[in-house]
């Protein structure tokens, strides 16, 4: 729910492809489903898990050992939580919805899924709704640069460009040009 891993990609898993001094793991290329290789932060909880996964574990190569099918053990797992009609990847989806209600850009949010393109994280956008109020509503602000404006003819290469200072518009004082 941390991290955001294909049920694969959680399997292939390796100690070597997680720095727990930088709290990065690496999603390797040949374990991805896109053969893309991405780094994934982690979080404190992810951490904290890994951490005590690992004072916990054998410390074999892969991080999680898994000697029975994954299948069957996912189904026990559920069946002794009394959880019903869920599955793994509900994880992954669970992570990326929570991204974007928090407001992470959805191309961050396909760079850490590992999606190949913009339009497989599109289906999270919805859960957003007011990050498009808020981007309009940035509109309203003023500009804290100055603008630029050529007053001379449009095709006039000797033309000036003279600055327009929006401190005066924010006063509510007009600037002298008649152009805005």
């Amino acid at each position: 729910m941390n991290t955001g891993l294909r049920r694969g990609e959680l399997l292939a898993l390796r100690w070597e492809s997680i720095d727990l001094g930088r709290r990065i793991l690496t999603v390797e290329g040949g374990t991805a489903k896109n053969r893309q290789t991405r780094h994934v932060p982690l979080n404190d909880e992810a951490m904290g898990v890994l951490n005590r996964w690992r004072e916990q574990t054998n410390r074999g190569r892969r991080v999680f050992e898994v000697n029975t099918g994954f299948k069957t053990a996912w189904a026990a797992l559920l069946k002794r939580a009394k959880i019903t009609t869920f599955r793994w990847h509900d994880l992954r989806h669970h992570f990326a919805s929570r991204l974007v209600q928090v407001g992470v850009p959805l191309n961050t949010v396909r760079d850490l899924l590992g999606h190949s393109s913009v339009a497989m994280s599109l289906r999270y956008a919805h859960l957003a709704p007011d990050q498009r109020r808020e981007a309009v509503a940035k509109l309203n602000e003023k500009p804290l640069l100055a603008l630029t404006m050529r007053l001379q003819g449009d095709h006039d290469p000797t033309a000036h460009y003279y600055p327009i200072d929006f401190m005066v518009v924010r006063e509510g004082l007009e600037p002298s040009t008649s152009a805005l």
